[in-house]
């Protein structure tokens, strides 16, 4: 295999079974990338592809089985040299909950760039199930997010960095609002808003046709009514309407203090942060990685105290 350009070369024309495309998504010429091609095929002495249709041939499938795997391997590779860098000039990829993302994530990398900012980093804010495969996969290098599922997983390590009781809150304006006791059975009226809750809040849930949520039968998950990516979206639809949300106080606080939110007085043992660090069994950090998480548990601490 002459690089690791032509086996992405061939992978987009097995995609996209054009070479006008494939040469689009690979930012070249399409007679450059048919001469590639065409240099790799006579290295190998066969051909890879059908002209009518751009399908692969036999000799193509075998070049697509082995040539993912040299990819992967030249990738680990990459980073493998990115680790020995260090922090100076080394690059992160993270993916947090809405929750972490807003209580510590990103201050945290605001903090940690401040510090070294020749880092590349890049945060996706990501449903918690969404980060755990993709941790497990190595598509990141550290999810931070709920962790009562991850740690019961054998190829991943978790760290616990929060676990808080969390409260509902709703639109000063709310109907539930002036009430003086709040019962489940009276936020089950209303939609419930924010992002996906971890699969072991269904037990405290009842799973019975109401405005608040839905369970998918195939799952059997609970899913919010209206269900977001991040907590900021969830707090300015909760002010403009009856939806109600969750978060732990200090993440409404201004909003408390200008009485645009109020809490429910409605006590929750189900309802809690449960999140940590999640990362890849046997896979070393990257020194990135570790100061992020170091900077992260100062945060939280702090909030803590």
């Amino acid at each position: 295999m002459h690089s690791i350009r032509q086996i992405e070369i061939v992978k987009t024309l097995a995609r996209r079974r054009h070479f006008g495309l494939a040469a689009k998504d690979l930012g070249v010429s399409q007679p450059a990338l048919t001469r590639s091609l065409k240099q790799l095929e006579a290295h190998l002495g066969v051909s890879l592809f059908d002209r009518q249709g751009v399908t692969p041939t036999l000799f193509g499938e075998i070049v697509l089985r082995h040539g993912e795997r040299a990819a992967a391997e030249f990738h680990e590779l990459m980073r493998e040299i990115t680790l020995a860098k260090g922090l100076e000039v080394g690059e992160l990829r993270i993916a947090a909950g809405p929750y972490p993302a807003d209580i510590s994530a990103t201050k945290a990398i605001g903090l940690l760039t401040a510090r070294h900012p020749m880092l590349a980093i890049e945060l996706r804010v990501a449903n918690w199930t969404r980060i755990v495969d993709d941790v497990r996969e190595g598509r990141i290098d550290l999810g931070f997010a709920d962790i009562s599922e991850a740690e019961r997983d054998p190829d991943l390590r978790t760290e616990a960095v929060r676990d808080s009781r969390g409260i509902f809150f709703c639109a000063a304006d709310h109907p539930l609002a002036q009430k003086k006791g709040v019962a489940l059975e009276d936020l089950l009226e209303y939609p419930w808003v924010g992002p996906s809750y971890p699969g072991r809040i269904r037990a405290a849930i009842p799973n019975i046709d109401k405005p608040f949520g839905s369970f998918d039968p195939d799952s059997d998950r609970f899913h919010l009514r209206i269900l977001v990516e991040t907590f900021a979206a969830a707090k300015e639809i909760v002010l403009a309407g009856r939806g109600l949300g969750a978060a732990i106080k200090g993440q409404i606080e201004q909003e408390l203090r200008e009485k645009r939110l109020v809490t429910l007085p409605f006590d929750a043992p189900w309802l809690s942060l449960n999140y940590g660090f999640i990362t890849k069994r046997g896979r070393t950090l990257a020194p990135a990685a570790l100061a992020f998480m170091e900077t992260v548990r100062t945060i939280e601490r702090d909030i803590a105290a």
